[in-house]
């Protein structure tokens, strides 16, 4: 996949996982972004953040899973916890101090599981369309009969909607309901902030304020965007959230 114009050539930590990431060496906190389900750092949102970086003097960090974008790997071994062992990776051996973590659709999932993990790391969370315990609270439970006997049968769910129909085995949803998130109170003590499209047909915005009432931190706000869609892609949904992260930042800072 090639670079967008205003990327550098991604670096890579060598890990369990040999992880494809950019950074953008600033000031201040770093940023650390976490994608969503089969995106990567060829997104309009990375591509506004990493832009807004270099203008603004941020640090900024941003990351392919297993499976994802130039990190490479078979779709079929991927699971939660895999990307989460990115994720701790990327943080242990990549950054210092406190972040700013902003978490896009299975991302926030991620987030979630970041702060229980590291919750001396994280000193405040973003959220775009969280898709908290997104495998098993919204995927397997959409899946209609039909699918669900495809995935009783064959072991394997092939799931539509991408450039491809992607495979979800039962060990995949098996594996991932041992790291949910949203059935305890998720303990946090800085700001949090969510951005969610009430428009999302992929993660209901009822979604989104079910994480935000798992938060404990008194300092959590939800924006609802009331034409907004699952993707947030738009001129102004980026802006929404090159703010979110502007004021998160400045709270920690």
């Amino acid at each position: 996949m090639e670079n967008m114009p205003n990327q550098e050539p991604a670096a890579f930590l060598d890990a369990s996982d040999r992880i494809a990431y950019r950074h953008v060496t600033g000031e201040g906190p770093t940023i650390l972004w976490l994608g969503g389900f089969l995106s990567d750092m060829n997104g309009s949102k990375i591509t506004r953040l990493t832009a807004e970086a270099k203008t603004c003097g941020w640090d900024f960090l941003c990351f392919d899973y297993f499976a994802h974008g130039e990190t490479g790997g078979d779709f079929s071994e991927a699971r939660v916890g895999r990307w989460f062992d990115n994720v701790l990776a990327v943080t242990d051996r990549l950054t210092q101090g406190r972040l700013v973590c902003v978490g896009s659709s299975m991302g926030g999932h991620m987030l979630s599981l970041l702060i229980k993990a590291r919750p001396d790391r994280v000193a405040a969370a973003g959220f775009l369309a969280p898709a908290a315990d997104f495998a098993t609270a919204l995927m397997l439970a959409s899946l209609s009969p039909e699918d669900r006997r495809q995935l009783e049968v064959s072991g394997v769910y092939m799931m539509p909607g991408y450039d491809r129909p992607v495979p979800l085995s039962q060990a995949f949803f098996d594996e991932a309901a041992a790291h949910e998130v949203l059935n305890t109170a998720l303990a946090f003590a800085g700001p949090a902030r969510i951005l969610h499209g009430m428009g999302d047909d992929v993660v209901p915005w009822q979604h989104g304020l079910r994480l935000l009432n798992t938060l404990t931190t008194p300092d959590a706000h939800m924006h609802l965007i009331k034409d907004g869609d699952h993707r947030l892609s738009r001129p102004q949904d980026l802006d929404l959230l090159v703010e979110m992260v502007a004021v998160l930042r400045a709270r920690v800072a």
